[in-house]
């Protein structure tokens, strides 16, 4: 995997590089990191994978306006792993003259673990936002990653979001697609009433490329940890070209839709390394 691969189009306003040290630590290799994003130090909390860093990704904007065209790369060299997430859920607020846009680029190299799992979007009325993830990975190379929305009116009045636009695009090392996915939803399709779609105004999609040994571990421990409840709903199954496992989660709300994500990534952790994450703080 070249290392010119690593942006997208114009410079991101954030790329980072992950590495791995002789002694088995993953570190950051290289950054560079603009407005709206900031990081924090890199942490070290689990046991397995030996020398994981967890990294928390921060805005000091307050959210995504209209019309702002955001993007960020993160790359895990050889060997590497790292966990990308958020401090908090990030707001979408109204976007009456221009939609937004957010496209984040993962790659990850031979052996390597790279998990971005950021809190949920909240998409605040009027908001208009396509989230694009590009995911691009070696084949015996890990990547785990999710997007996910909810929505909230602060003034009350229960007003919806525009739309809220996803695709997802997962590749191999030599850039071949493997998987194509897109859906949008209009915020008012969520309103009671207009469809049984409104039943779940919390959604997100997780999927995890992994073309190595363990792939029915993992499907096997997903739909467990997915099993539908009254407030959770979820579907598993492999993605084609064995380019990994996708679920699509439908949730009555944000806490329980940021609940099952929670629950898919540590039944992916365990599958793969044998033991579950820590809780991150937030």
């Amino acid at each position: 995997m070249s290392n010119d691969r690593l942006s997208v189009g114009a410079a991101p306003q954030a790329a980072l590089r992950f590495s791995r040290a002789p002694d088995g630590r993953s570190y950051i290799a290289r950054q560079r990191v603009g407005y709206p994003f900031h990081i924090t130090r890199p942490f070290y909390l689990d046991e397995a994978p030996a020398g994981a860093l967890t990294l928390y990704l921060q805005s000091v904007s307050g959210g995504i306006y209209q019309g702002e065209e955001l993007s960020m790369t993160c790359a895990a060299g050889p060997a590497s792993a790292a966990h990308v997430t958020t401090q908090a859920a990030t707001i979408v607020h109204r976007m009456p003259a221009a939609p937004a846009r957010q496209t984040v680029t993962l790659e990850a190299a031979e052996g390597a673990l790279l998990e971005y799992l950021p809190d949920p979007l909240i998409m605040f009325p009027g908001a208009r936002l396509t989230s694009v993830l590009e995911i691009e990975a070696a084949p015996d190379a890990t990547v785990i990653a999710s997007e996910s929305f909810a929505h909230h009116d602060p003034g009350g009045e229960d007003r919806r979001f525009e739309s809220f636009a996803a695709e997802l695009r997962i590749r191999d090392d030599g850039g071949r697609l493997l998987a194509l996915e897109r859906y949008e939803v209009a915020g008012e399709s969520l309103a009671p009433g207009r469809s049984q779609a409104a039943r779940w105004p919390a959604q997100g999609s997780f999927v995890v490329a992994h073309r190595g040994e363990g792939c029915e571990a993992v499907l096997a421990g997903l739909r467990a940890a997915l099993a539908p409840t009254e407030a959770l709903y979820a579907g598993v199954s492999m993605l084609p070209n064995d380019a990994g496992i996708g679920a699509r989660l439908l949730a009555r709300d944000g806490a329980r839709l940021r609940a099952g994500l929670e629950a898919a990534w540590h039944a992916v952790r365990l599958a793969l390394v044998g033991a579950p994450p820590l809780r991150r703080r937030k």
